[in-house]
């Protein structure tokens, strides 16, 4: 999985983390991948400047502008690709894909705005930021009140292509191609990694989280998701001050709502935002945001099982004891950010315990409504609650882990994670 890290051996591991650890691909991705791997350090090179000019070579653009990082984290981030990773094809290009798109999205938007500058002017007033660990129950309150039409949220097929494929000044086909891009992504994941929809249901016009577009200003959390080793850039992302990559956000934001008007405000959602509390709520001073709590160590272990998983999707031999100290190591990182950068008296900030959001969630919904000064018409919550019955937890089957399958001691990460529970006053789950 990563060059210099051995593999745990076999006696090691759980049976349920050896499978992990030998993904048994559908035929013809193995096929693809055996043929593809002498040619894939070729045909998909992580040079910065060879991925800028192919971004430029499809879009015909030249600008990628300068008001958010590109040329230090693209080189880093090459690099560590380069020396550290050990991909195998289909990973290969998906980590390119996501880094050529970011590229491409960038010249869009710098395009757009000289062409268009009137897409700019309209302002982003009063988002709705969901911020919380996963499984903590983000995607279901973000999901729940999406359901509201006077909300403006990302589906899956805007976040993998923020911008039209052609020129962003023209008006979008009927149907927009990026809807049917979207499907072919997920269609691939489904075959590829067919126990993820118990994990987290992959749906192309479900509300998503915004870290494809936060990418394009290289302050996202999706290159670390896909290869969390990666010292240089990793250093470089975690001791970056991203005030600029979430002012960009809110510039591709304005963009997306002038292409495709649709609801009054904004509802996004990521575990990101807990660690950059401060550059999220300098960019969108008027926002509320609502960080979700729930015991961490069940975090920590649903987000490395997830990884775990699917790292199918990049590597012939992922590494289930790696993942889960990574998966540790985001998740402190996350929560430390989360306690450092919030002011007690800030009262932008809503405060929802998972057991509370699953007992109400059309109250929890009024409550952060109340705090936002945002109305929950009948319309809307009828809505929501007819949406509650067809999206009942586990409708797809039930997501099975232990903490033994990633090498991991519950009660030492509650020792480690003891600042969490006792800041925030959040309870130990049984597991």
């Amino acid at each position: 999985m990563y060059k210099g890290v051995p593999q745990p051996r076999t006696e090691e591991l759980t049976e349920r983390a050896r499978d992990w650890q030998n993904p048994r691909l559908p035929i013809e991705l193995r096929t693809a991948n055996l043929v593809l791997r002498p040619f894939g350090s070729r045909l998909w090179r992580f040079d910065p400047e060879v991925l800028k000019a192919k971004a430029r070579k499809r879009t015909g653009l030249t600008d990628f502008g300068d008001l958010a990082p590109l040329d230090e984290p693209l080189e880093l981030l090459c690099r560590g690709v380069n020396e550290v990773t050990e991909f195998h094809p289909f990973g290969r290009l998906s980590m390119y894909s996501t880094i050529l798109s970011a590229l491409s999205n960038r010249l869009r938007l710098e395009d757009l705005a000289k062409r268009r500058p009137e897409a700019f002017e309209q302002p982003v007033e009063g988002p709705i930021v969901v911020a919380g660990l996963v499984r903590s129950g983000t995607s279901f309150l973000q999901r729940l009140m999406a359901e509201d039409p006077g909300l403006r949220f990302i589906p899956f097929w805007e976040m993998v292509n923020p911008l039209p494929f052609g020129d962003a000044a023209e008006p979008v086909p009927d149907p927009d191609p990026r809807i049917a891009a979207g499907a072919r992504i997920i269609r691939y994941m489904h075959r590829s990694s067919p126990e993820m929809v118990k994990m987290h249901e992959m749906d192309n016009e479900a509300a998503e989280e915004e870290l494809g577009i936060l990418a394009m200003g290289f302050c996202s959390m999706q290159f670390e998701a896909t290869a969390p080793m990666l010292p240089d850039y990793m250093k470089w992302y975690t001791g970056t001050d991203h005030t600029a990559g979430y002012a960009y956000l809110r510039r591709v934001l304005q963009a997306m709502a002038w292409i495709r008007p649709t609801g009054r405000r904004w509802l996004l959602k990521s575990p990101q935002h807990m660690e950059q509390f401060k550059p999220l709520t300098a960019a969108f001073p008027d926002a509320t945001v609502v960080q979700t709590h729930r015991d961490p160590v069940r975090s920590v272990l649903s987000t490395g099982s997830l990884l775990a998983y699917s790292y199918r999707q990049a590597y012939a031999h992922p590494n289930p004891h790696l993942v889960g100290r990574q998966a540790v190591i985001m998740t402190e990182r996350l929560l430390r950010g989360a306690v450092r950068d919030r002011d007690p008296a800030d009262d932008r900030f809503v405060d929802v315990k998972f057991a509370e959001l699953n007992a109400d969630p059309i109250g929890t919904v009024r409550r952060i409504y109340d705090r936002a000064g945002a109305e929950l018409t009948p319309e809307a919550e009828r809505r929501l609650k007819e949406w509650l019955p067809k999206n009942a937890r586990g409708k797809h089957g039930e997501h099975v882990y232990t903490a033994a399958d990633l090498g991991l001691d519950p009660d030492e990460l509650r020792e480690r994670f003891a600042f969490y529970y006792e800041h925030f006053d959040v309870p130990h789950e049984s597991l």
